[in-house]
């Protein structure tokens, strides 16, 4: 036996010879090594691999796994090259043979989403890009014709105020009117030239929150919707030329981040649509029609009447500066007030109503008592006269009621079967809403 068969067998360290297993038992397959070959170099010593400057390795130790261990399991590797059986060798668990798997089938290719596509809830998904050769043009031309329409249109307008002609019948859509429409900002321009999701995305982003803010200023005026529950719900559309490259899809995850939903288009895609519910307030503070009269000053009470000496003045001047005042509005469209109903607080502050000039001039309660019956039962009955539906609720401004008091709106309301409407809060400095409960209720 060679050096290098002893180092296999179990050999006592370095240099010993081979020791007899304390267990022999004989090999069933005795056969020599299918390689003997001597180990030209002994153990310890120096390896032609290690480089000219290796030597014996004076810290050797023994190598564990070529002593006798009488209690190993099994010497995998024996000198027949066969295992032999150890009596203390601790039987395995059978291990089941591993099963190979067997090959997948192929996984079907998903289609790629066309533009257009509904996807994501039944949203639309990004619609066809627009050519770039076509927004570059509409881009450089948009500043030679916009201000030319935009004085068409004033021109025509000032046409039919002065001659009182009623004009050529216009087109059913009012696109003709609004030149914005056809205006491609140069911050949307970067989104139509790449074409990018996130492009789009920081483009419609900033008009989604705006347009989410005003609704919500517009709920707190007491707009929106009212439902079966007393709940209030607010909408929010945007036209497809805002988010082309984002599709209503991203419209409708940007909007979730303010609390909004989705509302499904119906297969429009023009335009998409989000909306918020607010739910009914959980109380209404308010006096009773049959509670004793607030007192003036208060919510609820008579509010303090205009001069009697500036009346007269802001009754003939109106007639001038309140046109004035509505044409300017229209100039500038594009001022936003925070307030819906702001004209309507205008009114009550700078405006004296013709039936109401007497009531407010001589300060009498049986007049303002006879101009809010007149007004309450006038707007109760709106539609009667005409075959429809009596409305089921009203509003009535500061203006009607200013020197009567709010609480006593709910008092006359109450004899046409009307009562403070409990799906809004209570704004008595401003108007009285008032609703009809349903008969059947």
């Amino acid at each position: 036996m060679s050096e290098g068969q002893g180092h296999y067998a179990g050999t006592g360290g370095h240099g010993a010879g081979s020791q007899p297993t304390p267990y022999p038992q004989p090999t069933p397959y005795p056969q020599p090594t299918p390689y003997p070959q001597p180990t030209p170099y002994p153990q310890g010593g120096p390896h032609p691999q290690d480089g000219p400057y290796a030597g014996p390795n004076p810290y050797a130790q023994p190598n564990p796994y070529t002593q006798a261990n009488p209690y190993a399991q099994g010497n995998p590797y024996p000198q027949g090259g066969r295992p032999q059986a150890n009596p203390y060798a601790e039987p395995f668990p059978a291990q089941p043979a591993p099963v190979r798997p067997a090959p997948a089938a192929p996984a079907a290719q998903s289609p790629a989403v066309a533009p257009g596509a509904a996807f994501d809830g039944g949203f639309p998904g990004p619609q066809p890009r627009r050519s770039r050769i076509a927004v570059l043009l509409q881009f450089t031309l948009q500043w030679i014709y916009a201000p030319l329409w935009i004085a068409a249109l004033a021109a025509l307008f000032a046409i039919l105020l002065w001659s009182g002609a009623s004009g050529p019948s216009a087109p059913d859509s009012d696109s003709w009117l609004k030149v914005n429409r056809t205006f491609v900002p140069p911050r949307r321009l970067k989104a139509e030239l790449t074409g990018r999701p996130e492009d789009w995305e920081r483009y419609v982003g900033p008009i989604l929150e705006r347009r989410i803010r005003a609704a919500e200023a517009a709920y707190a005026a007491g707009d929106g919707e009212v439902g079966a529950d007393l709940s209030r719900t607010m909408g929010v559309k945007l036209a497809v030329r805002l988010y082309r490259g984002l599709g209503a899809a991203g419209v409708v995850r940007l909007a979730e981040r303010y609390g909004w939903q989705g509302v499904p288009s119906g297969g429009d895609l023009a335009r998409v649509r989000v909306s918020r519910r607010f739910p009914a307030p959980a109380r209404v503070s308010a006096p009773g029609p049959q509670d004793p009269p607030a007192a003036p000053g208060t919510p609820w009470g008579a509010r303090p009447t205009r001069s009697a000496l500036l009346l007269p003045f802001m009754f003939v001047l109106q007639i001038a500066y309140v046109p004035v005042c509505w044409v300017l509005s229209l100039l500038a469209f594009w001022v936003k007030h925070p307030e819906p109903d702001y004209w309507d607080r205008w009114g009550a502050r700078w405006g004296v109503g013709p039936r109401a000039f007497w009531a407010e001039f001589s300060g009498s309660a049986a007049a303002w008592d006879r101009h809010v019956r007149r007004v309450v039962v006038r707007e109760t009955r709106q539609g009667t006269n005409r075959g429809a539906e009596a409305p089921r609720r009203i509003r009535v401004n500061l203006a009607t009621y200013r020197g009567a008091g709010a609480q006593h709106v709910l008092r006359v309301a109450a004899e046409q079967g009307f009562f403070l409407d409990p799906a809004y809060l209570p704004e008595p400095e401003v108007c009285v809403r008032l609703h009809r409960p349903d008969r059947q209720a």
